[in-house]
């Protein structure tokens, strides 16, 4: 309403000026009376003729060159107007909805049109953040030479980008470490073969009901589950920390660059990712199940309300012994060692990954917590952005 008023305003103003400067030309007379008007009238006209255009019959296009780009990408855009019949214009002003993650300090661009009919401006976005962009609208302005009138308009042209996140060439290989005790230990768990059981142990919580051996546990008065004969599996799934954090982007980085070695080595490949929202990618491999997963990475946050070891305590019981885990975390806490440490009694090490800016990072009492998950048999690396290639080949600390 506020705007309908100012543009009546406006127009008033045109028309007043226009008869005020006709009045005085008829009542004075003589040639700088009729001067001033005659110069005026033609902007005078210019401005009535702004005021009567048909704004929303402007063919009003954007140009994307790709929906999809990788972090620190350019986006480049070009927005082209055609105009559906000739007025003098100053310039018409284009002015984007730019998606809140962007934030670009040059909103608008001026296109002087003169006497053309059609136009067009291309512009670049440097840098690009990770992250699902949707440009809604684009707002069209138009004057005349004087500024005396001005009309604006909003064309609903939406369009969409996908921003993957940033990967680094990581060279895959399975993990392994020393126990103290000189045995190798495999950070890939053995898978259990169901069809043969090879012994009984004591019954210990996350084990299958039909694990249960029921005449050993009648024999000794106590719960005994079976145990069964073991084999390798190369089965891997990735554990994403989304708890608050300033280095989460390197955890996204160093997440996407293990997953996608992980799949193009052939290896079945799986994701956890809880925050406020719970995404549980099974083991799979292939193209399309790396570019789903490279989806949601794109989309993800560090909004988790939940403490890491809480997560990890709920979802790590549903998944099988043959699955090997790896944790990707910035911030190693006391009671996310304590739940590692439990699971490492239930035969599930798994790997770790801290991601350190530099590597003077580390806390003492995350060395401290480091070393106590080395001793239970928990391989620990601790890895920078620099050294995210060769993060499986030594290329960090442990």
């Amino acid at each position: 309403m506020k705007k309908r008023l100012k543009f009546i305003r406006q127009i008033g103003t045109v028309v007043a000026l226009i008869g005020s400067l006709f009045s005085y030309a008829m009542f004075q007379g003589g040639f700088v009376s009729w001067f001033l008007f005659y110069s005026f009238l033609p902007f005078g006209l210019c401005a009535l003729a702004i005021a009567a255009y048909p704004l929303r019959r402007i063919q009003v296009t954007r140009a994307i060159a790709s929906s999809s780009y990788y972090a620190g990408d350019t986006l480049t855009v070009t927005i082209s107007l055609r105009l559906p019949f000739f007025v003098p214009l100053a310039y018409v002003m284009v002015d984007e909805n730019w998606p809140p993650a962007l934030q670009q300090t040059e909103r608008n661009r001026a296109m002087p049109l003169f006497w053309r009919k059609t136009y067009s401006c291309t512009y670049t976005v440097s840098h690009l953040p990770r992250g699902e962009h949707l440009f809604s609208a684009i707002r069209v302005t138009m004057t005349d030479w004087l500024g005396l009138v001005t009309k604006e308009t909003a064309f609903p042209i939406e369009d969409a980008i996908i921003v993957y996140p940033r990967y680094v060439e990581m060279k895959y290989r399975k993990i392994s470490s020393q126990l103290d005790q000189g045995g190798a230990a495999s950070s890939i768990p053995l898978h259990r073969d169901m069809t043969m059981a090879v012994g009984v142990r004591e019954y210990v919580q996350g084990d299958r009901f039909s694990w249960i051996h029921w005449k050993a546990s009648a024999r000794k008065n106590e719960l005994m589950t079976k145990e069964f004969e073991e084999r390798q599996s190369d089965d891997i799934v990735v554990v994403l920390d989304r708890t608050p954090t300033p280095l989460f982007e390197e955890m996204v980085t160093f997440t996407a660059s293990f997953l996608r070695a992980a799949i193009k080595k052939g290896v079945q490949t799986g994701l956890i990712s809880v925050g406020s929202d719970r995404f549980i990618f099974p083991s799979r491999n292939g193209e399309a199940h790396l570019q789903q997963l490279f989806y949601h990475l794109a989309k993800t946050a560090c909004d988790s309300l939940q403490p890491f070891a809480r997560i990890i305590q709920q979802e790590m019981t549903q998944w099988p012994l043959s699955v090997s885990i790896n944790y990707v975390t910035s911030q190693l806490t006391k009671e996310t060692a304590a739940s590692l440490s439990d699971f490492a009694a239930k035969n599930r090490c798994g790997t770790v990954f801290l991601i350190k800016r530099d590597e003077h990072g580390v806390a003492n009492e995350e060395r401290e917590l480091l070393e106590q998950l080395r001793r239970k048999g928990i391989i620990t690396i601790i890895t920078t952005p620099e050294q995210f290639a060769n993060a499986l080949f030594g290329g960090g600390q442990r």
